[in-house]
């Protein structure tokens, strides 16, 4: 008799779904921060797009298969499991085999509907930064469970810490930058809680426009964006650090950058940390570059380089002791920035697996 029930997900998620996680990683620190009424809400809003079937044993194991209703692939999510094979390789049956039921290429995960929610895995041993704020965290087993299933390494990514003593060389390669950062015709936005409420559908429409050519980018409501990007994920922000920039000409926003602290010190006495108010109470300060990206059209123009620079005088002022530049894809242009300089990583990865030829 089958562990795993198949439940078609309609308007109600069970109760155990949200205790799962809490038998997975104990009293560890390190471990994803999860809302129910904010992951309830999802389900919700993502159920009219999506056909979504839970699997799930309500005591080790839960799994959610996300089939989107107008497209050839699909993914898997909100997955948490025991160091038990065999019941993820049932469970995962399951999944594999209603995939293709419903004429599914490949499966991909984890992603949790969309890359704008938490999903990859993180791979290899702990940092030495342990966790830092939606950073992917899972057990180490995890990548092997999936990779004696048939899944594979699709797209792979990386945080670098570059620490206080590699500072110095960092500075001094983007010198450039940071002389003529006022020469440029753009102005920088300081993002603070008051500017993000008066440009945030601008900012709502910005990154749809940096982003949508991503790997497995979906594009989501501004409702949905609100709920991640609410008012309290504003007052995170570091504001010596992160910025919209502004076309002097045209008035268009082309670029932005969000950074904030690493809070995770403060966890779980500070739930919802406030720059203003938490910021001096953080035992070591290590700047975050969490999003930073350019309008398609503003590519080119050295933009992500002074959006750098920017960031830079925070720590050239010591503000910061070091700085986590978080979660590049490892193709990308971005992780050449601090190639010259010694650095901690940590690296992550969605897994794929091809069902159909």
């Amino acid at each position: 008799m089958s562990r795993i029930e198949r439940i078609v997900y309609q308007d109600s998620i069970p109760d155990s779904f949200f205790e799962i996680p809490e038998k997975i990683y104990g009293k560890s620190l390190v471990k994803p921060m999860e809302e129910a009424e904010a992951i309830r809400s999802l389900f919700e809003m993502e159920a009219a797009h999506h056909d979504i079937i839970i699997y799930t044993d309500h005591e080790h194991f839960r799994l959610t298969g996300i089939f989107p209703k107008k497209a050839a692939n699909a993914y898997f999510g909100f997955w948490e499991s025991m160091d038990d094979q065999k019941l993820h390789t049932e469970a995962f049956g399951l999944l594999k085999n209603d995939a293709l039921k419903k004429g599914s290429l490949s499966l991909t995960g984890p992603i949790n509907f969309n890359t704008f929610q938490p999903n990859r895995l993180r791979v290899g041993d702990v940092p030495s930064w342990g966790m830092f704020d939606k950073e992917p965290v899972n057990p180490g087993y995890y990548p092997d469970l999936l990779s004696a299933i048939g899944f594979r390494e699709k797209l792979t990514y990386e945080t670098r810490l570059i620490f206080r003593k590699n500072l110095p060389a960092l500075f001094a390669s983007k010198d450039s930058f940071v002389k003529t950062i006022g020469q440029i015709p753009f102005d920088f936005i300081t993002l603070n809680p008051e500017n993000w409420a008066l440009y945030a559908h601008d900012i709502f429409e910005l990154m749809h426009l940096i982003f949508k050519a991503n790997p497995f980018y979906k594009a989501i409501s501004y409702e949905q964006f609100q709920l991640i990007y609410s008012d309290q994920f504003s007052e995170k922000l570091c504001p010596h650090s992160s910025l919209l920039v502004r076309d002097q000409e045209s008035g268009q926003l082309v670029a932005i950058s969000l950074c904030q602290p690493n809070y995770h010190a403060l966890y779980p006495l500070i739930k919802e940390p406030h720059f203003i108010r938490d910021f001096e109470k953080l035992p070591h300060k290590t700047l975050m570059a969490k999003t930073f990206g350019v309008h398609p059209d503003f590519r080119r123009q050295g933009l992500l380089n002074y959006m750098g620079a920017y960031g830079m005088t925070s720590l050239i002022e010591g503000i910061y002791e070091d700085v986590l530049v978080c979660l590049m894809r490892s193709d990308n242009y971005s992780a050449h920035f601090s190639n010259h300089v010694p650095y901690e990583s940590a690296k992550y990865a969605l897994y794929e697996k091809i069902l159909r030829d």
